[in-house]
């Protein structure tokens, strides 16, 4: 009995799915899925952005990574954004939906500064 229950349900999942697949009957179609957001790195590390300079297309994001044992912040010249205190091994990204350029710097260190240029898309 043991045998016929295991040879049953190998072959219903061996053939069932064959069957289906040549009874013409459709199958979903899968959707793709949505394009990531590409992401552009810059690590914070030597008291330094690198990049310090970086170019993307409005819409994509850029992640800051922390590297270095001091704290550090990614503060915009214009005050439109600011990643907070930023400890060693902590990450912050921010997603550029505006052409244009935006200067930043470290609200610790001054001169520690670094810039995003956004194009249109």
């Amino acid at each position: 009995m043991r045998r016929l229950v295991l040879s049953l349900a190998v072959a219903l999942a061996l053939g069932g799915g064959v069957a289906l697949a040549q009874s013409g009957s459709p199958t979903p179609a899968m959707a793709p899925a949505p394009a990531a957001s590409p992401v552009s790195i810059v690590h914070v590390k030597n008291f330094a952005f690198v990049p310090d300079k970086v170019t993307i297309n409005a819409g994509q994001t850029v992640r800051f990574v922390q590297d270095d044992d001091t704290p550090h912040t990614v503060t915009a010249t214009d005050n439109s954004f600011d990643s907070g205190n930023l400890d060693k091994g902590k990450t912050w990204t921010h997603t550029f939906d505006k052409a244009g350029t935006y200067a930043y710097f470290c609200a610790y260190h001054t001169y520690m500064k670094g810039t995003i240029v956004v194009k249109a898309p």
